[in-house]
């Protein structure tokens, strides 16, 4: 199944003069052929998945879990999605989301169809020469632009996500490192713009980076509905309330496509733009 092409977003004079326009001009790579089934498929099944309280099970050793999305049988959504990137590491993923938050345009170039723009709320943070690497985007939070249902005429979907280091959201550093199996893990919180029926309701997301051969694998795992609050585990949506397969279904969509994408070329970036940040 080929996903069908869409216009890019507009972007600003300023924007074709920065040295990375170039990745904007190309097409978005594909997403990896085997992945498609449990992208456009039908859900997992929910029993034995992951749960959000669980979520430190993804350090120990060897541990795996089926790619594709679901309802839990709380009422949550959950995906799972890994990324095979060739001639990655680990560095250049806690890079970029650090990276990203200096100027829009640096998310626009992840997925051109739909990214308007990431910028951090705190860049004095992510610009601090003493912090480092995963220092920059850590206590930091990250306005999201993306289009919206009714296209470039109308609003944007609007989302903040609030990076953590991993031991503040319930998981053991010292089971994160170069020495370990998990060489990074980026956790966020998410927080959707407005008020609900319209608001999405909170998410917590997880990028676990192990090395491969050829590269690294990023396993992209986002619990919808459920946040961590004051360093406990928090359902944000209520306990009457189902949700709909679709959701967790578009929001694996989104990942699968922006880190089918960004696999495609973050090695350039890296190599290209490492000293900028």
């Amino acid at each position: 199944m080929e996903m069908m092409q869409k216009p890019k977003v507009q972007i600003t004079d300023a924007d074709k003069q920065k040295s990375y326009f170039k990745y904007y001009e190309r097409d978005l790579a594909p997403i990896a052929p085997q992945k498609m089934g449990k992208i456009f498929g039908p859900p997992m099944m929910p029993i034995g998945k992951l749960t959000f309280p669980e979520r430190a099970k993804i350090l120990e050793p060897g541990f795996e879990d089926e790619t594709g999305y679901c309802v839990l049988p709380d009422g949550t959504g959950y995906i799972s999605d890994t990324t095979f990137i060739p001639g990655g590491t680990a560095e250049m993923v806690d890079w970029y989301f650090a990276w990203r938050g200096l100027d829009p345009f640096r998310f626009t170039i992840v997925n051109p169809e739909e990214n308007l723009g990431a910028m951090s709320m705190q860049t004095c943070i992510t610009k601090d020469p003493f912090r480092t690497v995963q220092e920059k985007y850590w206590d930091t939070t990250q306005e999201i632009r993306r289009m919206g249902q009714m296209g470039p005429m109308g609003p944007p979907k609007i989302d903040y996500l609030n990076f953590k280091c991993p031991s503040s959201v319930g998981f053991d550093m010292d089971k994160i490192g170069p020495d370990k199996e998990t060489k990074t893990l980026v956790c966020a919180r998410n927080f959707a713009d407005g008020q609900p029926p319209q608001a999405a309701p909170d998410y917590f997301v997880c990028h676990q980076v192990k090395e491969v051969e050829g590269g690294i694998n990023v396993t992209t795992r986002i619990w919808y509905g459920w946040t961590v609050r004051y360093g406990k585990s928090y359902k944000a949506l209520p306990d009457e309330f189902f949700m709909q397969p679709m959701v967790p279904m578009a929001l694996m969509i989104q990942n699968a496509t922006e880190w089918a994408n960004l696999a495609a070329i973050l090695p350039e970036l890296y190599a290209a733009e490492k000293d900028t940040l």
